[in-house]
């Protein structure tokens, strides 16, 4: 596949803005922010975020005006990153359009927008890169080819371990409907297991993991009938004490709650289900 220098994504870029009918705002992510980071000489695709589903669609048609034609057949890892658009040139560059949330549910949050660095101002689009952090998020949660490297790449280059961890707990907040924390933790292992470095409060981001997993496998156990302390720990093979904190979180949640000894499932009806990365 080809890939293509900032020159020529600056040119694209100059080339879709005469052809949009209203400003919009670009936030890029992936690759392409890194090769404007000066992290990647060169980058087979670009992956954008705008923040509606106007922009997005106002987005596409400026880029099929621009001899841009939507790729219908996809890879199965696109179609589980719920992709907006896919969308490619006759020289085989992409644009891979996202609105507002990428893998179904990692939001474009307000920390990001406030993180993103400005990059530039065209006629019509004002374009954002979103910050080295912040992209390790994005690849961490997901699996395409060169993803662990692009996070090495970040890595080698220094993150702050501190916004990572605080971000990637504001997004499990925002869609407790996908076990981001979990996600996330297995991105960074398979980084550790590649490349074989030392990442900053690596145990931290573990034991998040482990916390998370254990409060939905919880869930899972209190979904059809209630159960004990005892009864919850004999299913998740672990000692009473180590669900204790767990069982506390759920509770201030008010997702299950006890009576007489016993723990429920207070949002029955809601779906705890782990989506695919």
């Amino acid at each position: 596949m080809p890939t293509f220098e900032r020159t020529y994504i600056e040119q694209e870029l100059k080339k879709i803005d005469g052809n949009l009918p209203e400003p919009i705002s670009l936030y890029i992510i992936g690759g392409g922010a890194m090769s404007f980071y000066d992290l990647k000489t060169a980058t087979k695709d670009i992956d954008v975020i705008v923040t509606s589903e106007k922009a997005a669609t106002t987005l596409i048609t400026a880029l099929q005006k621009s001899g841009y034609k939507k790729i219908e057949q996809v890879k199965s890892v696109y179609r589980r990153m719920k992709t907006r658009a896919i969308i490619e040139n006759k020289d085989g560059f992409r644009w891979d359009v996202f609105a507002n949330t990428v893998c179904g549910g990692l939001s474009l949050s307000d920390g990001m927008v406030a993180r993103a660095q400005p990059f530039k101002k065209l006629n019509n689009i004002t374009i954002s890169l979103v910050a080295p952090e912040d992209i390790f998020i994005f690849k961490a949660v997901t699996s395409r080819p060169r993803d662990r490297e692009d996070m090495f790449i970040l890595f080698s280059h220094g993150l702050d371990m501190t916004i990572i961890k605080e971000e990637i707990k504001r997004q499990a907040k925002l869609d407790e409907s996908t076990a981001w924390l979990s996600f996330f933790f297995v991105g960074l292992d398979e980084l550790v297991e590649e490349y074989h470095v030392i990442i900053p409060r690596y145990n931290e981001f573990l034991q998040m993991a482990e916390n998370e997993m254990t409060e939905w496998l919880i869930l899972v156990f209190l979904q059809k009938k209630s159960r004990t302390l005892h009864e919850l720990a004999t299913l998740l093979q672990c000692e009473e004490k180590d669900i204790i904190e767990s069982l506390t979180v759920l509770q201030t949640q008010r997702l299950i709650q006890e009576k007489n000894g016993k723990f429920y499932r207070k949002r029955i009806n809601h779906d705890f289900l782990v989506a695919d990365k």
